[in-house]
C-alpha cells in the first residue's frame, strides 16, 4: 500500500472491550491525517463480523475480551484471507505481555504486537510498517520471545508439536474453566464474576470449542489432566 498516496486513507477497525479506550483512540486518529476509524468492536466475534463487512486496512486488536478473545478472532480473520491477497493487517494492542497471549497472537497470524504503553507517534509508525508487509514486536515482547526460543532450543524434552497443540485460553476463560472444574453452574459463575448469564454461556461455548470437548465434565477433566488451570 503506497503510504504517500494522499488519496488513500488508512481505514482502521478498533477492537477493545473498553469503550473509553476506543473513544480515546478514535479521537487521536481523527487528528491524524490519512487515517480514519471505520468501525468499533467490543469483542472478537464483532471484530470478525465487522472485518468481513468493512474490509479495514488495519485491525487494532485487544486480546482479553468477553465472548471471543483476540487470539481466536485473529486466527479466524487471517484464515479467511488468501495468503497471496492479504487485505487486512492485524496489530495486537494489549496491556499485558503474558507468554500465552504473545505466542498465541503470533501463532494466530498477527502482524505485530504492541503494548498499550506505546507512544502515539510510534504506534502510527508501526501501523505504517505493517501496511507495507513488515512485522513489529514491542522491544519488551521481542526480548521475551527471544528468551522463549532460547529456552525451547535448550529443552529437548518439550517438543514443538506439544507446544503448538496446547489449547490457548484467555485469562478470563481459564478463570471460568477453574470454576467449572469446581462444579459451579453457569449462574453461580455469573454471580461470582459479576457477569451476565448470557456472557458466561458464551464463554463456556468458546471453552468447549477450544478444548474440542462436548461438555463441561470433559472440559473439567481435560483442564486437570493437561494442567490448564
Amino acid at each position: 500500500m503506497p503510504l504517500n498516496d494522499e488519496k488513500k486513507t488508512v481505514r482502521i477497525l478498533l477492537v477493545d472491550d473498553h469503550a473509553l479506550i476506543r473513544r480515546g483512540m478514535k479521537g487521536q486518529f481523527s487528528l491524524e491525517a490519512g487515517f480514519a476509524v471505520v468501525g468499533e468492536a467490543s469483542d472478537g466475534a464483532e471484530a470478525i463480523e465487522l472485518t468481513t463487512q468493512l474490509e479495514p486496512d488495519v485491525v487494532l486488536m485487544d486480546i482479553d475480551m468477553p465472548v471471543m478473545d483476540g487470539i481466536t478472532a485473529t486466527q479466524q480473520i487471517k484464515s479467511q484471507q488468501p495468503p497471496d491477497h492479504v487485505t487486512t493487517r492485524i496489530l495486537a494492542l494489549s496491556a499485558f505481555d503474558d507468554d500465552t497471549q504473545v505466542m498465541g497472537m503470533l501463532a494466530a497470524g498477527a502482524d505485530g504486537y504492541c503494548l498499550k504503553t506505546i507512544e502515539w507517534e510510534q504506534l502510527v509508525a508501526v501501523i505504517q510498517l505493517i501496511l507495507t508487509g513488515g512485522a513489529y514486536l514491542d522491544p519488551q515482547i521481542a526480548q521475551k520471545v527471544a528468551r522463549m526460543f532460547k529456552f525451547g532450543a535448550l529443552t529437548a524434552e518439550v517438543s514443538e508439536s506439544e507446544t503448538v497443540q496446547q489449547p490457548i485460553l484467555s485469562n478470563r476463560e481459564r478463570e471460568i474453566l477453574k470454576l467449572i472444574a469446581k462444579g459451579n453452574s453457569n449462574q453461580e459463575i455469573a454471580n461470582q464474576l459479576y457477569l451476565s448469564l448470557g456472557t458466561v454461556k458464551s464463554y463456556v461455548r468458546m471453552i468447549l470449542n477450544k478444548l474440542s470437548v462436548d461438555d463441561r465434565v470433559q472440559a473439567a477433566a481435560m483442564a486437570v489432566r493437561e494442567g490448564l488451570i
